[in-house]
């Protein structure tokens, strides 16, 4: 029997500006929760990062591919300004 192996890439999600009455902080910290309520299995938020000043939020993210993640943050109603797919480098000392 084969099995399919899914390789999961790592992203960088920016927001756009959130609406007037989403709270940064609030959607940084819930973001990962409201995936799972959503029933999203196939892409998770590893960390995220709010820039509150500026109404938006960034999250390290994984999923199989862009549009996965674009579709899994549209369930959750999270604006998307960019995605790119990071590679983590770990600096020399």
């Amino acid at each position: 029997m084969l099995s399919r192996v899914l390789l999961v890439k790592k992203f960088i999600v920016n927001s756009a500006i959130l609406p007037g009455g989403m709270d940064p902080m609030a959607c940084a910290v819930g973001a990962p929760k409201m995936l799972m309520n959503a029933g999203v299995k196939d892409a998770k938020i590893k960390s995220c990062y709010c820039c509150g000043p500026e109404g938006r939020v960034v999250f390290v993210a994984e999923a199989e591919n862009k549009e996965v993640l674009l579709d899994a943050l549209n369930k959750i109603n999270v604006p998307v300004a960019s995605v790119m797919e990071a590679e983590e480098v770990k600096p020399k000392i």
